[in-house]
């Protein structure tokens, strides 16, 4: 952003906009201290988005392989909708083998209560 002639480099800072706080304040955790500190899913899976619009390739890497070990029934698709929507194809490998192997029955069923959840 700064090597190019773009507002960034002719302001001299970047606006980060379509981020929560907390996902920006790791973000910069990690940009100055290489840590990362009390990952859930979801906020896990907010960084990794983040890491992806900026750049941040080894943010990414660590954001993915930490979503590919918490695989769960219930996040399993969303981490395969993340991946898609971001060009991880190790990520989504990672989420599809992971569906696979559930038991289709009771995998549908959990997703079928989420989705009755959200729309009542």
């Amino acid at each position: 952003m700064f090597s190019s002639d773009t507002k960034e480099k002719n302001s001299g800072h970047v606006d980060i906009t379509n981020f929560e706080d907390d996902t920006v304040h790791r973000m910069l955790l990690y940009i100055y201290t290489d840590s990362l500190e009390n990952l859930q899913f979801e906020c896990t899976s907010k960084l990794y988005a983040a890491a992806d619009k900026y750049q941040i390739l080894s943010l990414k890497s660590r954001c993915s392989s930490f979503l590919k070990e918490n695989l769960h029934p219930t996040n399993a698709c969303g981490a395969l909708v993340l991946a898609v929507l971001h060009n991880d194809d190790d990520l989504k490998s990672s989420a599809q083998d992971y569906n696979l192997r559930q038991p289709k029955q009771g995998f549908f069923s959990q997703e079928r209560e989420r989705f009755h959840e959200h729309s009542s």
